[in-house]
């Protein structure tokens, strides 16, 4: 397995440091890597700057992009980690980000009777990253609200989503793939499936993504069926779009189940035969 261009760190909803991340890869023999941290990219400059001999390191991000329905994730590869506009908006978006969690919380008390102690409270909010539901998951784990981060997220977290979901600021995708491109970066849209959309639907959504800027799609991810990822494929053949591939690594806590570099029992073995990015794109770091 030599390629995992999609993991978290500690920086947004992960559970490893950036050194833990790279030490990781090299255990595991990886090649190619890339830290896509929720809107937000301090771990991806630490990443960068540490020695890595015999493995490439792109620059990352995963950024939310708002839909009426389903989740749109865009990831942008080797971009510019010192792209003033990119850190601007990275640090609104953080701003934006303790705003609804103040609204989730408050959703639990009003809905639920559910209120936290004072002290993890302020830990949340003065954490290194951005915070959003994982965090708020680990909490209602802590504290015996549910076993684990499904339950917490079909119990509570889903329905506190919804709640705020048409009033919350999020970015268009317009926006999103304009700030990656004008950051040097490669726009690559995320786990197709989560869109919630048919074949039909997503081959024009992809159509439309490509017009405002799209140049990738990832086309391999430890959630994907092998009919979905046989489409995705189609797609990136159809629309000549980058291909790229990861687990979408989190840890022990919020995902369990996958394993840096191989997925859920192993069901993703990436190298340069099975994507094009790494044999297009050269890193900038």
């Amino acid at each position: 397995m030599d390629i995992d261009l999609h993991m978290h760190s500690i920086y947004s909803d992960g559970s490893n440091t950036p050194q833990e991340l790279l030490d990781m890869a090299l255990k595991k023999k990886l090649k190619y890597i890339a830290l896509t941290d929720h809107d937000f990219i301090e771990g991806s400059k630490i990443l960068v700057a540490l020695p890595h001999p015999g493995i490439t390191i792109y620059s990352g991000v995963e950024m939310n992009a708002k839909v009426s329905k389903g989740q749109m994730h865009i990831l942008g590869y080797n971009i510019d980690l010192d792209n003033q506009n990119l850190n601007n908006t990275l640090l609104e978006l953080r701003r934006i980000s303790h705003d609804s969690m103040r609204r989730y919380l408050e959703i639990l008390e009003k809905d639920f009777k559910i209120v936290f102690d004072k002290k993890d409270i302020d830990n949340l909010f003065s954490s290194k990253g951005n915070i959003g539901r994982p965090e708020l998951g680990k909490l209602l784990i802590k504290d015996g609200y549910v076993k684990d981060m499904d339950e917490a997220f079909t119990k509570y977290l889903n329905y506190v989503y919804e709640c705020i979901r048409d009033t919350k600021k999020t970015l268009t995708k317009e926006e999103v793939i304009t700030l990656i491109n004008l950051a040097g970066g490669v726009a690559v849209l995320a786990h197709p499936w989560s869109l919630k959309l048919s074949n039909e639907e997503l081959h024009d959504e992809v159509a439309y993504l490509i017009s405002i800027g799209l140049k990738g799609i990832e086309t391999i991810h430890s959630n994907d069926s092998d009919e979905q990822r046989a489409f995705y494929k189609e797609l990136a053949k159809e629309f000549n779009l980058l291909e790229t591939g990861g687990t979408d690594y989190h840890g022990p806590l919020i995902k369990p189940d996958i394993e840096l570099g191989s997925g859920i029992n192993n069901n993703v073995n990436i190298k340069e035969n099975n994507i094009t990015f790494t044999k297009c794109i050269k890193s900038r770091y």
